[in-house]
């Protein structure tokens, strides 16, 4: 599908980021105040019209960004983060350009940001990834294309096209490259990218903020094969596709899947959780994953998965236990002033889906930990 330049391109960017999220989810526009700081808008997602005309109109005058997953309320916060139906790269140089024309699968989407060769490239996803996996599979795309990789995080506002970039002299164009309208298996997509770079992972140490510290400590439960403590935890075996039925909701055909990597973990894509572990342990023994719940939890997952071998040291423990995974999560200035009212531009797209039902996680007592039939390639 061929998208025109202009408004109507816009519209179906931001109709891609809106994915098939469900009503009451919004979209965030954040444009730079001529006074300073920056302003915010919210968008209902099924109305990507209305944030296609004010992104466009603004973009003319001043620079704009919108969030590439939608918000769950009007804050462009992590934890206002909604589940994000597209991966994205910030492919910032000729290398990772050329890098990304020859990568398969190809983007379906391609904005050129307006400065120099520039391109963010987005992949729209069947299914959405909750904000932990989706930066997960995200660094994993940085890596394979040398991107940025401090634009892999959830909360992430980029530039969409039809406006101009305003860091230039004079402004750069930015524009709309490709739009085929393709989305991408959720899962064949995650399992076509390369493992993440365990070395490589760090945040901030807030004692020593020049010096980078590692993410995880050394947690041999966070080793398990995901396969093998999801067979444990569900008292299901786990096929030759990785999957099984969910225990957290009432599931026909199995939709959580395990992946083969320990840091990658599981999700399942009915009830749209996901995570470690120490998640999934949380959900099916009823237990938290902070404060003293936090130490039954993972006593009663060395007894199921290591037994005979004593936990490691609380601090340890605690340290990786199921925080989450924020990335670059910056919290934006809200201007006082507010934008005039846009006109809406009709469209076609309407998005509306309920959300899953969920039931009450049932608890599962001894269960084999023997590892199920690993898949084959």
């Amino acid at each position: 599908m061929t998208i025109r330049p202009g408004l109507e391109g816009v519209v179906a960017h931001l109709a891609a980021l809106a994915g098939d999220a469900p009503v009451g989810e919004l979209l965030e526009l954040r444009y730079r105040h001529p006074r300073g700081g920056m302003g915010q808008r919210f968008f209902a997602v099924e109305r990507p019209g209305a944030a296609a005309t004010a992104a466009f109109t603004l973009g003319r005058h001043t620079d704009v960004y919108v969030g590439a997953c939608p918000r769950t309320r009007r804050e462009g916060t992590r934890d206002a983060v909604a589940p994000g139906w597209v991966l994205w790269a910030d492919c910032d140089g000729p290398q990772a350009v050329e890098a990304l024309h020859a990568f398969s699968p190809a983007p379906a989407i391609v904005v050129r940001s307006g400065t120099e060769q520039n391109r963010h490239a987005y992949w729209p996803l069947t299914e959405p990834l909750q904000p932990d996996a989706l930066e997960r599979a995200n660094r994993r795309l940085a890596t394979v294309l040398g991107a940025d990789p401090a634009s892999v995080d959830a909360a992430r506002v980029l530039r969409p096209p039809g406006g101009l970039n305003f860091k230039t002299d004079p402004p750069g164009v930015v524009s709309l490259e490709a739009f085929t309208g393709e989305r991408y298996d959720t899962a064949t997509l995650l399992a076509a990218l390369p493992p993440e770079p365990r070395d490589e992972i760090s945040i901030p140490d807030a004692r020593r903020p020049d010096r980078p510290a590692p993410r995880r400590v050394d947690d041999p439960l966070r080793a398990i094969d995901p396969a093998v403590y999801v067979a444990a935890l569900t008292g299901q075996q786990v096929g030759r596709d990785r999957k099984v039925s969910c225990p957290l909701h009432h599931d026909r055909t199995p939709s959580l899947h395990a992946y083969d990597a320990p840091d990658d973990g599981w999700y399942c894509f009915g009830c749209q959780r996901g995570g470690s572990v120490y998640d999934l342990g949380a959900a099916v023994l009823g237990l938290a994953t902070r404060g003293r719940e936090f130490l039954e939890l993972r006593r009663r997952l060395y007894e199921l998965l290591l037994p005979g071998e004593p936990p490691s040291s609380p601090g340890a423990a605690a340290a990786t236990g199921s925080p989450p995974e924020t990335v670059n999560g910056t919290r934006w200035e809200e201007a006082g002033d507010r934008a005039e009212a846009f006109p809406e531009v009709s469209s076609a797209v309407v998005l509306a889906v309920s959300s899953p039902t969920m039931a009450r996680a049932r608890a599962v007592g001894a269960a084999s930990t023997a590892p199920p039939p690993r898949r084959t390639t």
